[in-house]
């Protein structure tokens, strides 16, 4: 039971890091970016890509996978989403329009990525000796480890620059009152893109770190941008500390009720516990009324 929980929590912190750039994206643009999952697994591809052509690890990828997600999420929201919001006058996008639209660029991805890469599962060679440490009597995998500690980082250093630099307070400010912030000389569609990149690019982190333990096909993404979903709104839309909580609540949830049920039914339990909470507290567990 005990490693179960610190399983858990391990698997927790890291659905709360991949959380990140969804909770941020859905806070300051009020959008469901279901292609979420897709800039996990192009960020895998990149690690296993430049483990196969450049000898790479998966962590030194990253310093190519996270500008090139800030990139392609850049342009995802200048080219294609940001002409929904145009033609929204108070720049607010319904949000079944948004999620339709972000559902397509999910379908348009994974297809592309399919096409390119094949069906086949790919996976990264670990570059240590070991994969495990020991935690008192329990072994933990390294990987997970690693991955936990650094989406605990990315949510501190994130909270530390929105609270502390210029481009922070204007994203703050935009989630706050857009058009508040558009008559301040903010520039509302120039942060929506800087923000949906930055969500990009957190994912883009995650994506290298989780590519060392998890096996790759175009199609990995896809259940974790439902989850990041889940864990968004369960710990409060836009909370950086929502995130997190949310995300080692349903991981310690689901950990510990495997040892009891299969594993597909835990994940239906911990659906049950997510529906339970919002009954509860709508606003989510972190998120203000």
């Amino acid at each position: 039971m005990t490693f179960s929980a610190i399983n858990g929590i391990l698997v927790g912190a890291m659905l709360g890091g991949i959380a990140l750039g969804l909770s941020i994206i859905f806070g300051v643009l009020r959008i469901v970016n279901f292609a979420h999952g897709s800039f996990l697994m192009l960020a895998m591809y990149t690690a296993y890509w430049m483990q196969q052509k450049a000898g790479w690890g998966p962590y030194w990828s990253i310093v190519i996978a996270a500008p090139l997600m800030f990139f392609l999420g850049y342009l995802v929201q200048a080219v294609i989403i940001a002409p929904l919001i145009r033609r929204e006058k108070a720049l607010v996008v319904e949000p079944i329009s948004a999620l339709l639209l972000t559902a397509g660029v999910y379908i348009v991805i994974d297809n592309l990525a399919l096409m390119a890469f094949g069906p086949n599962v790919r996976s990264i060679t670990p570059l240590v000796g070991s994969t495990t440490v020991m935690l008192g009597d329990f072994p933990i995998n390294v990987f997970r480890l690693i991955a936990a500690i650094v989406a605990l980082g990315l949510a501190g250093a994130l909270s530390a620059w929105l609270a502390c630099s210029e481009m922070g307070r204007s994203i703050r400010a935009t989630a706050q009152n857009r058009d508040a912030a558009a008559m301040s000389g903010i520039d509302v569609g120039f942060i929506y893109n800087v923000t949906f990149g930055l969500g990009c690019a957190l994912v883009g982190v995650m994506g290298c770190l989780v590519a060392s333990f998890i096996p790759i096909t175009p199609s990995v993404g896809l259940s974790f941008g439902i989850k990041s979903f889940i864990v968004v709104v369960l710990g409060g839309i836009g909370s950086i500390a929502g995130s997190l909580v949310g995300g080692i609540v349903i991981g310690l949830f689901e950990s510990v009720a495997s040892q009891f049920v299969a594993t597909p039914t835990a994940a239906i339990f911990s659906l049950g516990l997510f529906i339970l909470i919002l009954l509860v507290r709508p606003q989510g567990l972190m998120g203000r009324k």
